[in-house]
């Protein structure tokens, strides 16, 4: 090969390698990604994810569910959750990357309701009269990463997953490639026929601004009676009874409390829950008591069971406790979404300004 052909060879390469490296972009990088929430493209990719929609059920695969810590989180008022949920929409012929949901300790599923402007909170996704609505066929790309919904205030890891794809309504795909469909003036999808310029043929109710559901707090008080036995160089069997008291967040973050002691955990869906709490003996002994309870509405019961040998001593504590509250918890995941507002005309000109007026009150 001449120098000529050679010197003109590696011109072709570094044309063809400068072109491969100007179309780069999402989701091979993120350099075409405006961040809307903190940019976390920094982050270390330790996590692999992956992204379905079964039902009304949005399910995220995440190997990182339950090996990330959980962290108390400033918004949240509790420790339920080691993640943010991201969601990357081309807009407008733009790339963004958004965060969307808190996820819980090993949770894998959503609600895909969740998959709107509303939970995104920010512009261009919400704003007045405005609520991004998904698309049919329309491909987005779904992430995980540490604590990093809104700011990294409350960071807990500095690792993120891969961005898994996936076409609306259609299924997990490889192909990044479709065309945006439009959108009318409240956020949602144009079907085939509507209107896109003139005057609409209906009005729309606007949608509020969704907000984050109340994490409200339900206090539990009663007693705990049993019997503590003790054999050995001292003996004693006696009546035990203690207050007892424990607090339920709608999250399902449970304190319980008990002889000084605390123990956090998580209620389950059945509505059972476990943990142990350390009872001193006359500063002898101490015997960690394990709890075992059920919480059904305003009413929670459980058992206390306890033995531990020091000092020549034998202790054993049995016994059961009841409490009660003033108030139900409404587990945040049990919440149904909520349903959208129905379209509606004014029946006349005159009278259309006050029917808004109404709805809106």
């Amino acid at each position: 090969m001449t120098i000529k052909k050679l010197i003109k060879s590696m011109a072709l390469i570094a044309f063809f390698f400068c072109s491969s490296m100007a179309k780069a972009g999402f989701p091979d990088d993120f350099s075409d990604v405006i961040w809307i929430d903190p940019d976390v493209s920094g982050f270390a990719e330790t996590a692999r994810v992956s992204v379905d929609v079964r039902g009304s059920v949005l399910e995220v695969q995440d190997t990182k569910r339950s090996v990330w810590p959980q962290r108390f989180h400033t918004i949240l008022g509790n420790n339920c959750c080691n993640r943010s949920l991201w969601i990357f929409i081309k807009f407008e012929d733009q790339w963004y990357a958004a965060t969307f949901e808190f996820m819980r300790f090993g949770q894998i599923n959503k609600s895909a309701e969740a998959v709107n402007g509303g939970q995104i909170k920010r512009a261009p996704f919400s704003r007045s009269g405005f609520v991004w609505q998904p698309a049919e066929g329309e491909v987005y790309g779904f992430m995980t990463s540490g604590m990093a919904r809104f700011d990294l205030n409350n960071l807990n890891v500095r690792e993120r997953s891969n961005v898994s794809l996936y076409r609306w309504e259609v299924g997990p795909t490889d192909n990044v490639d479709f065309e945006e469909i439009p959108r009318g003036a409240d956020g949602s999808p144009l079907e085939e026929g509507d209107p896109e310029t003139g005057e609409p043929e209906v009005c729309v109710e606007p949608e509020p601004v969704v907000t984050e559901p109340a994490n409200n707090t339900h206090t539990y008080n009663g007693n705990a009676t049993g019997n503590l036995s003790v054999t050995g160089l001292a003996s004693l069997d006696t009546d035990y009874n203690e207050e007892i008291s424990f607090t339920l967040k709608d999250d399902r973050s449970l304190t319980f409390s008990a002889e000084g002691e605390s123990f956090t955990t998580e209620v389950a869906e059945d509505g059972s829950f476990a943990g142990v709490f350390t009872f001193n003996f006359q500063g002898i002994c101490d015997v960690n008591v394990n709890v075992a309870g059920n919480v059904v509405g305003t009413k929670a019961t459980g058992t206390l069971n306890g033995a531990q040998s020091c000092q020549g001593a034998n202790a054993v504590l049995t016994g059961t406790f009841d409490a009660t509250s003033a108030t139900a918890p409404s587990f945040l995941d049990e919440r149904p979404p909520a349903p959208r507002p129905a379209r509606v005309c004014p029946l006349d000109a005159p009278l259309g300004p006050v029917i808004n007026l109404l709805l809106e009150e």
